[in-house]
């Protein structure tokens, strides 16, 4: 007995259905079979010149009835005399007869309809072609493609479609992701009503059912997706691996033709663009453009960068014929500082509107120009950053401006105060265009990038999808990546597989949907997984953090692995589980320790309040520390010596800042008089930084474990993010303000660090809540809260004589690293 079998009576009722029509043939006799015992009795018709989907439609339906049954159902372009059943893939002339066709069908959408004997799946399918110049591969967009790209634009522009098309497609399936597919929607659904179900890439992810009959169903229905776009990063239809290509396809994942996210960045990125217009680049509070980093942003106000976006879009729109164009800001947003850009910021609102009137005029005018070219096509702008809420001053949007909302509904928040708020930035958003919405989820932390708690909403997914049903018309999904599948597969197919049944029907059941999932997928484990899933979905933020919480989501998963073999297929698949608790069971070890007595704390001073009103705009960042903003309290921390927590030789004080969602330090470094501090490095990220003097900061907040920033004298910094795997430390970046002072015996340092509380892009900016701590007679009293983040601050010399080291929160003689969280002290706004 297979393990299908030993579950098939545990399943949901319409499960229980099919199998009890297959078992019954007695009473059965009259009704036509597909399949029975004798074989086939249907053979599948498709059109002479099928479309892509009808295709392989047709193939995957031969392929699913073969494994169900063993029998092999004929794939013929006209109907033949050899079987009396005919199921009808894709749109045909044979299938128009029977009276089936797919008009007045949207994208995607199908119908499964049946008569005497015959069976018709048949969906809205469209073969995308994709225009010249593209490249068939990386090497081919070089060598060949880029050139011709060039040539046709004038412009040094980058083409995120001809240069990147080529992963939209799968050449071993022959379909793009742009294709429409009803047809192959509908093939699906029809193996779904059978019991087929696709939960994980590959055979070990696929429950089958095993009968010997298929019957020739009653139906007549029509399934239309609730959302039209459905779009998933993982798995790509273009990964190696073809089951994840085949997965892809079988959750109903597409995407939209355009040039979407980030659009500006096509006109900013190139070197030669860079060289020859800086003044297309944002002014940076040093004065310079920027024209150097990676993701240079532009100034919104230069007439000549305006001109070029709306050339690039008119480009886009003629030549590659696309319906959609994004003119959205570069990521890592950065606001311009010429006179023109810097009057344009509302400081006064939360922070995630700052540049909201800013980027949205800027949208507007881009759109106008473009109506008049084009008032058929798309202009697109995501609502991001610190533009994420509605512009004041813009009433009404343009008819062709669509906006799409990143985190558009909540991802891993249950509470009803998250999913208010969402809901009321959408409302905000939609008293602002007559289009539905598209929304961004960034499914983070990332997993690939560190993240060790598992990921299981979907309770999150369906009450988010049920609240944005109607109002938004693509939803693109961000996962973890594992090159071009699902990173940690086994744990992480939950989300987007839920998500993909909920994008067709918002309304159904998800505790129904998941109790199917749980028997059939881990079998007499179910109850036991379902605990552990339940439980990290419900307690996710403190999975890590919290000692007891951490230890009954790992003792729950034991629970399950011991209730099924190991060598079957249920513990095969929790073992894929177990694969990524590793470092959730070690940090589940390791915060069971408590931090030491007697750590060092320190209260940064509120800016907010109304005292430092006069004081809060005198601040330059030059490294002198000697504006108001820092001399007019006296508050400082200082460093001692890092082992025996004495005075040291050269004393180091600092000073700690909270304004407008940034944590501000100043540090001052004593040093002999006339000698000059000894430098490492000669630009940022330079390892040879720590070869001299350097300070270093390591930062651990509500959010995150932990940041580590660099400064030595010359102003370069090192950033990394030190909560993620080895490899991806150094693609974090601070976003930080920074600027060194040498004078005669001593050095200083000034630095803004940017705050935001979400983890959307978890590749800038620190991420965390801002650090508070109420007084010890409240928190005494039960009325007060605390939610400090630790941190340690080394000045280390290294280079000199001595070589000294100090820190704020000594380590003891017996230190073996500088990276002891446990040693960090508080810092908190109190």
């Amino acid at each position: 007995m297979n393990d299908f079998s030993i579950l098939l009576s545990a399943a949901i009722p319409a499960f229980r259905a099919f199998a009890l029509a297959v078992a019954s043939a007695g009473c059965l006799q009259a009704a036509p079979f597909i399949v029975d015992e004798a074989g086939a009795h249907a053979e599948i018709v498709m059109a002479e010149k099928p479309t892509r989907s009808a295709k392989l439609a047709a193939s995957e339906l031969q392929t699913y009835v073969e494994k169900i049954t063993g029998a092999k159902l004929s794939v013929v372009t006209s109907p033949t005399k050899a079987q009396p059943v005919k199921i009808f893939v894709g749109e045909s002339e044979h299938a128009r007869q029977a009276g089936v066709t797919a008009e007045g069908l949207e994208r995607d959408a199908f119908r499964i309809v049946s008569g005497a004997n015959w069976l018709a799946l048949v969906g809205n399918d469209w073969d995308f072609t994709p225009v010249e110049p593209w490249g068939r591969s990386h090497t081919d967009w070089l060598k060949n493609k880029q050139a011709e790209w060039m040539k046709l634009a004038g412009h040094p522009w980058s083409n995120p479609v001809g240069a990147t098309i080529y992963k939209d497609y799968s050449k071993e399936l022959d379909i793009w992701k742009f294709d429409h597919r009803g047809s192959l929607n509908a093939v699906h659904a029809f193996l779904r009503d059978l019991g087929v179900r696709w939960y994980m890439p590959g055979d070990l992810g696929e429950i089958l059912p095993e009968s010997k009959r298929i019957e020739l169903p009653e139906v007549n229905r029509t399934e239309r997706p609730e959302f039209e776009i459905r779009t998933v990063n993982r798995p790509m239809l273009s990964s190696a691996s073809i089951d994840d290509a085949r997965w892809y396809l079988r959750i109903g994942a597409n995407d939209q033709y355009g040039v979407l996210h980030h659009g500006q960045r096509y006109v900013t990125e190139q070197p030669d663009q860079r060289a020859s217009h800086p003044e297309y680049y944002v002014l940076l509070p040093n004065g310079k453009r920027d024209t150097e980093s990676e993701k240079a942003n532009a100034c919104l106000s230069s007439p000549g960068f305006f001109k070029e976006m709306v050339a690039y879009a008119r480009l886009m729109f003629d030549h590659y014929d696309m319906p959609i164009v994004s003119v959205m800001p570069h990521d890592g947003f950065t606001h311009c500082q010429c006179d023109d850009c810097k009057g344009q910021a509302t400081l006064d609102r939360d922070p995630s509107g700052h540049s909201s009137d800013y980027v949205w005029k800027f949208v507007v005018r881009v759109a106008n120009e473009l109506a008049k070219t084009h008032p058929d096509r798309k202009v697109f702008c995501g609502a991001y950053s610190t533009y994420r809420m509605p512009p004041l001053s813009i009433d009404k949007l343009p008819d062709n401006v669509w906006v799409q909302i990143t985190n558009g509904r909540p991802i891993r928040e249950m509470d009803d105060v998250t999913h208010d708020g969402t809901a009321e930035l959408r409302r905000e958003w939609q008293a602002k265009t007559n289009h539905p919405l598209s929304v961004t989820l960034n499914y983070t932390p990332f997993t690939d990038r560190g993240e060790f708690r598992p990921q299981y909403w979907p309770h999150i997914i369906a009450r988010g999808l049920r609240d944005t049903a109607g109002q938004v018309w693509r939803e693109d999904v961000w996962l973890s990546s594992g090159k071009g599948g699902l990173h940690f597969p086994g744990m992480s197919h939950l989300n987007p597989y839920v998500m993909s049944r909920l994008w067709w029907d918002t309304k159904q059941d998800v505790d129904a949907l998941l109790n199917e999932y749980y028997t059939l997928f881990y079998g007499p484990a179910a109850a036991d997984m379902k605990a552990f899933i339940e439980h990290c979905e419900k307690n996710y933020a403190k999975l890590g953090s919290d000692s007891d919480l951490t230890r009954t989501a790992i003792a729950l998963f034991d629970k399950a692995k011991a209730a099924a073999p190991t060598d079957s297929v249920f513990g095969q698949r929790i073992a894929l589980v177990d694969e990524f608790l590793v470092t959730l069971r070690n940090r589940a070890t390791q915060i069971r320790a408590d931090r030491p007595e007697g750590l060092p704390e320190f209260r940064v001073i509120n800016m907010a309040q109304d005292k430092w009103r006069d004081v809060r705009d005198t601040l330059v960042i030059d490294g002198r520390i000697d504006e108001p903003f820092w001399t007019s309290y006296s508050l400082r921390g200082m460093l001692k010596d890092v082992r025996t927590g004495k005075k040291p030789k050269l004393p180091s004080e600092f000073r700690a800042r909270w304004w407008n969602g940034a944590l501000y330090l100043a540090i001052r470094c004593q040093g002999e008089p006339g000698a000059v501090p000894i430098i490492g490095g000669s630009q940022d990220g330079d390892p040879a930084i720590w070869n001299g003097e350097h300070l270093e900061l390591l930062i651990e907040t509500d959010k995150h474990s932990y940041y580590q920033i660099v400064i030595n004298p010359a102003s370069h910094i090192i950033n990394m993010d030190r909560g993620t795997d080895k490899a991806h430390w150094s693609k974090w970046s601070a976003q930080a303000e920074v600027a060194a002072h040498r004078g005669d015996d001593f050095w200083s340092v000034e630095m803004k660090l940017p705050v935001t509380a979400s983890d959307e892009d978890p590749l800038h900016q620190i991420i965390g809540s801002m650090p508070f701590k109420s007084r010890a007679e409240v928190l005494a009293s039960g009325k007060g809260t605390s939610l400090p983040w630790y941190f340690n601050l080394f000045r280390k010399r290294a280079g000199s004589p001595d070589e000294e080291s100090t820190a704020f929160s000594p380590l003891g003689p017996d230190a073996k690293t500088f990276h002891d969280t446990l040693k960090f002290g508080e810092i908190y706004v109190q």
